[in-house]
């Protein structure tokens, strides 16, 4: 976070990493239920510039669009329609809470968005979260302008309570990561609760009570092993691979072997969480070839296409060079991940990589700063 005063208008910038998941995808869809997380090493920037007599919207996603809004009393208003949706909602969130700490929301500013999370110009996504790291960083950057204090944990709440407002899906677990940093074992909380709770209690009330399920932990930094990341040049769909598989698990043959499922994913993340607590790399390697098993045989019964030809071509050649290896998210497609013990291993499936066409993307997981 940067707070620019003085004599000038307030400006304040605002990041949040993006994330890979590694390992618990479609079980942390479930209350209570497991996954590791990493944040890594590209941003989406916010910057907020103290406006005078409009206020406005933009992305260098969509660098022509400039979307202008104004105030009704305290609130944020913006005007017409436009693709901001999910920022809007959480400026909405984010000022509403500043309120209820009872600090007044009348001032007027520029919010710009810059991300490195996909490539704008060639219209490439990686999958890397940009959706959750933008209303992290936008309710950063808005309870910052308001000099509101501020923990991860709020800025995770609130980012989830903006996604609730919206019927989003999914287990969050974006947030998460992109909230608290590093990386980090996460089981999602009780949505259904919470969407009781938005009908009769007000944000700060919410975000100062306990959440059922959640659980957000950081894991130590493990010398040696390292995140090597893959893109296969497809782009995955996760909120229509995740309707899929709620559909398909109300069969009642289906729905036994979910739970099944469950139940599997979660001991095996917990083991995994285990391992890196002790920097047992052997039992680390284990646990990721385990999920990847278990994944392939969800993809079986649940007739869904997680380990593509791509993806499989990108882990097998891990793993012939003596690296663990899987799917990272939803699969389908975006990006697949390694943990590589020295550089010989790592020049070794990068060049085996570039000539199955799959492409290395400079990510690593994010360092813990001063004071984390």
């Amino acid at each position: 976070m940067q707070l620019l005063k003085g004599s000038e208008r307030v400006t304040i910038t605002s990041k949040a990493p993006g994330k890979l998941f590694i390992a618990g995808e479609y079980a942390v869809v479930e209350p209570g239920h497991g996954a590791i997380i990493a944040a890594v090493s590209r941003y989406l920037i916010v910057t907020i510039n103290e406006a005078s007599s409009v206020g406005s919207l933009t992305s260098t996603q969509n660098s022509d669009i400039v979307v202008e809004w104004t105030r009704e009393g305290e609130l944020f208003r913006a005007k017409g329609e436009h693709p901001y949706k999910l920022v809007e909602e959480a400026i909405l969130v984010a000022e509403q809470y500043v309120r209820e700490t009872g600090k007044h929301t009348n001032t007027l500013y520029s919010l710009s968005i810059t991300s490195e999370l996909d490539d704008a110009k060639r219209g490439i996504k990686y999958g890397l979260g940009s959706s959750g790291a933008v209303v992290v960083a936008t309710i950063q950057a808005v309870l910052d302008f308001y000099e509101t204090p501020r923990t991860p944990l709020l800025v995770y709440k609130l980012s989830v309570l903006t996604n609730l407002r919206l019927s989003q899906r999914g287990s969050f677990g974006d947030i998460a990561a992109s909230s608290f940093g590093r990386l980090v074992y996460y089981t999602s909380p009780d949505r259904s609760e919470l969407l009781v709770k938005l009908q009769s209690q007000t944000i700060k009330e919410i975000c100062d009570s306990d959440w059922k399920d959640l659980t957000i932990v950081r894991l130590p930094e493990i010398p040696n092993f390292n995140l090597l990341v893959g893109w296969t040049g497809q782009v995955a769909i996760t909120d229509s691979l995740i309707q899929a598989t709620e559909k398909k698990r109300k069969v009642e043959t289906d729905n036994a072997f979910y739970k099944e499922f469950l139940t599997k994913s979660h001991a095996i993340v917990q083991g995994i969480q285990n391992a890196w607590n002790k920097q047992d790399i052997p039992a680390l390697q284990e646990g990721i070839r385990s999920n990847r098993a278990l994944l392939n045989q969800f993809a079986k019964v649940m007739l869904l296409e997680i380990e593509t030809p791509a993806l499989q071509t990108l882990c097998d050649l891990a793993e012939k060079a003596g690296a663990c290896a899987k799917t990272s998210g939803a699969g389908g497609g975006d990006c697949g991940i390694c943990f590589t013990q020295n550089e010989h291993q790592r020049q070794q499936i990068e060049n085996k990589w570039a000539k199955a066409q799959i492409q290395v993307l400079p990510l690593t997981i994010v360092k813990p700063g001063k004071g984390d």
